[in-house]
């Protein structure tokens, strides 16, 4: 969890400059991308039962997103009108895209798993026929032989 807890605090404090500097919130999508990343990142670390963090490291990093975030409404909000709405927007339909292709990645593997089910279930069907068709031919053989 350190690793993402360094990775946030470095594009955290690019987006901080660059908002300093008077870049708007649109010219830093990638980075604000990365950003959310890092962030969601850290949370599902912090949320995981299997976590090697301790709750006071889970906590602690909690507190800093908290505190960015508020550092970062600050620096939307003064930085021109409807800032931080824009920001909450940007982040609502990013989460939305990621949730989406996570439900894609889900729908797609449930597609593989019935196909790979409906080809077994074609390979057993031939399976069987072949063994009845060989028993079916053996018995006939035997039969014939008879005569």
């Amino acid at each position: 969890m350190l690793v993402e807890i360094a990775a946030a605090n470095a594009i955290f404090k690019t987006l901080s400059v660059a908002l300093k500097n008077g870049k708007s919130i649109f010219e830093m999508g990638e980075k604000l991308t990365d950003y959310f990343s890092a962030t969601h990142e850290i949370k599902t670390k912090a949320g995981d039962a299997n976590s090697k963090g301790t709750a006071l490291e889970c906590f602690q990093a909690q507190e800093m997103l908290d505190r960015q975030r508020a550092e970062l409404e600050w620096h939307l909000k003064k930085s021109r009108l409807n800032g931080w709405s824009d920001y909450v927007r940007f982040e609502a339909e990013w989460h939305r895209q990621r949730k989406e292709q996570e439900q894609e990645k889900i729908n797609q593997r449930i597609k593989r798993n019935a196909k790979i089910q409906k080809d077994v279930g074609l390979a057993i069907n031939i399976g069987i026929c072949m063994i009845i068709a060989m028993g079916v031919l053996f018995g006939v053989a035997v039969y014939l032989k008879g005569y």
